[in-house]
């Protein structure tokens, strides 16, 4: 493992090498060659291993390579549909007529098509007759010369082969028809043979390989679930970028508000971005973002910025902030219209302290740290 690991983990791979080497018998062999696993004084020095052919699975190795044309048929297709990859589509259906492939990249390889392509589900079937329709053209620099006059019936007749002609003539690179009394046998390349997604184009945007042997299709039809999902992706990914943009580390700690600037512009149609995170909450745990309505915000913002989502608020507003001090949301209600208290808790340094005790206008208050008073403004309205 450390041999492999050399060129990509050098300094780690010759670490590893160096405590294990000891514990091998070439490590103290005087016969064993310079460059033996153990003997060699760096990892560096051992040659590569040569790839045993023999323990190859062809059933990973053909998933795999089914896997990479899809993943690249299905961006293709995204593109074509004018589709971002940040917005989530409803299927992916995967057409071939190899069932051995097919079988090899169901089962554990689903979830790579689903991650790569930001889908909801993924479908396979090799009923190809059913999902792809087969014509074909002449290959004219090489019939016409062998045609002559009769190039023009030949290729009426061509054009007008059925599917089932033109696929055995795709796999068996021969096929005879008759032109005008003349029987013409045709070969490997005298055809050229395209392959096209015969679904509904008003719900799937397709792409086929050149030999017509794979089509990946996606549905184009968006809803109010997609849009909502694909609204809460784009809060991830505005957060994440401006986290890197203001160089926090991992372990920094800070809390993330947003708030629509346009609510009054809006028109039917509008989702709100509260609504889209609210419908979208596991993949905000998943990415461990808890935005908060910017009408809470009393921490010191950090950064911030202000741009349009792809379906919701045409100004949105995300903010973070580094974690104050804040007012449980009872405790808030409660001194709503006395902002000195508010002001008071933002000021304060609890450091080890379970409680806030004072007196405010003539009226004693006690407030507990964890119930009354959180550490961030994450933390209260977690506690909501």
């Amino acid at each position: 493992m450390a041999v492999v690991m050399a060129p990509f983990t050098p300094f780690f791979a010759e670490y590893l090498y160096q405590q294990l080497r000891k514990r091998l018998i070439a490590f103290t062999s005087v016969s064993a060659a310079p460059d033996t696993v153990g003997k060699a004084d760096s990892v560096h020095y051992v040659m590569l291993p040569q790839a045993d052919s023999s323990k190859l699975d062809d059933g990973v190795v053909m998933g795999m390579n089914l896997l990479q044309r899809v993943v690249e048929l299905g961006r293709r297709a995204r593109e074509a549909a004018n589709i971002s990859m940040k917005t989530p589509v409803k299927e992916v259906m995967v057409v071939c007529g190899d069932v051995r492939a097919l079988s090899a990249i169901q089962g554990q390889l689903e979830s790579y098509v689903l991650e790569e392509l930001n889908a909801w589900g993924v479908s396979f079937t090799s009923d190809v007759d059913t999902w792809c329709s087969v014509s074909a053209l002449p290959n004219l620099p090489i019939l016409a010369k062998r045609l002559g006059k009769k190039m023009s019936i030949a290729t009426a007749i061509i054009k007008n082969l059925d599917s089932t002609a033109l696929r055995n003539y795709s796999k068996v690179g021969e096929l005879n028809i008759d032109v005008d009394g003349l029987s013409l046998k045709l070969v490997a390349g005298d055809l050229i043979v395209k392959s096209t997604f015969a679904g509904d184009e008003k719900k799937y945007a397709a792409m086929t390989t050149l030999d017509g042997a794979l089509t990946v299709a996606i549905s184009t039809v968006q809803d109010d679930t997609l849009r909502r999902q694909a609204i809460a992706r784009d809060v991830c990914n505005r957060v994440n970028k401006l986290r890197k943009k203001a160089k926090l580390n991992i372990a920094d700690k800070v809390d993330v508000f947003f708030a629509d600037l346009d609510l009054a512009e809006n028109t039917n149609g509008f989702i709100s971005t509260a609504a889209a995170l609210a419908s979208n909450k596991p993949l905000l745990d998943k990415a461990r973002i808890v935005p908060i309505p910017y009408a809470n915000c009393c921490g010191q913002v950090i950064i911030s910025d202000t741009s349009r989502t792809a379906f919701g608020s045409k100004r949105l507003k995300i903010a973070l902030a580094a974690p104050a001090l804040s007012l449980s949301p009872t405790i808030k209600k409660r001194h709503e219209e006395d902002a000195v208290i508010q002001t008071l808790i933002a000021s304060c340094a609890l450091h080890r302290k379970e409680s806030l005790q004072g007196t405010l206008s003539g009226t004693a208050f006690n407030l507990d740290v964890g119930a009354d008073i959180f550490l961030s403004a994450t933390a209260a309205y977690l506690a909501m």
